[in-house]
């Protein structure tokens, strides 16, 4: 701000000095002029600089965000690894979503259980707290939405961790019970994935007790 009022009072002095009367041509009147050429000069300077300094700033705070990590700084290496598993579990869940909510769109019964195959790792089983025991991944699957069922599963919530490594989904189950009748179940399921984001294990829960989802399933409710 020092140049602006360098400035601005020796504008005052140049004035007051003209009004004075004639003595545009005298030495001290042009000493003054030329001070004030000067000041104005240094403040332009002054702004120029401050545009330089504040450009140099930006660019750095640029460069800062698009920084690669540091692959010989241990928490730059996982972070960016968690990054990427995330993106991978994140795929998963959303294509399982995809495709249980509406099987028919994906095609037959062994093209669903193929894609839904392509979505977990070898050996992934399939816990259903209601129907006990652990089965494999596509026979879960197959049980869950075909036979008579004719079932969807509709996603309502989702929840993922920071690094990808566990996931879990609130949901209803709907289809058709074993005498006809519709049944509509609600229940959450908790996944662990792989580095790729694959399912590496899943079990279902329900909000009431297990005899109560067996009544449903076989009865309709």
């Amino acid at each position: 701000m020092r140049p602006a009022a360098v400035v601005t009072g020796l504008v005052l002095v140049v004035a007051v000095a003209a009004c004075s009367g004639d003595v545009t041509d005298s030495i001290e009147y042009q000493q003054l002029e030329e001070r004030l050429v000067s000041a104005e000069a240094d403040l332009a300077d002054t702004a120029t600089r401050l545009a330089e300094v504040t450009a140099e700033r930006d660019a750095l705070a640029a460069a800062a965000t698009e920084e690669e990590p540091d692959p010989d700084d241990p928490s730059d290496v996982c972070a960016e690894a968690a990054a990427a598993r995330h993106a991978k579990t994140q795929a998963t869940i959303d294509r399982v979503i995809e495709i249980t909510a509406d099987p028919a769109a994906y095609g037959t019964e062994a093209e669903v259980l193929d894609l839904l195959d392509t979505l977990a790792a070898p050996g992934t089983l399939y816990r259903d707290e209601a129907f006990g025991g652990a089965i494999g991944w596509r026979p879960g699957w197959r049980n869950t939405l075909y036979g008579d069922l004719d079932a969807t599963v509709t996603t309502w919530q989702r929840w993922i961790s920071d690094d990808g490594s566990s996931a879990g989904a609130l949901w209803t189950w709907s289809g058709t019970a074993e005498n006809g009748e519709p049944f509509d179940l609600i229940g959450i399921n908790l996944n662990t994935y792989d580095e790729e984001g694959l399912v590496t294990s899943a079990t279902v829960y329900y909000p009431y007790e297990s005899s109560y989802v067996q009544e449903v399933f076989a009865n309709g409710g």
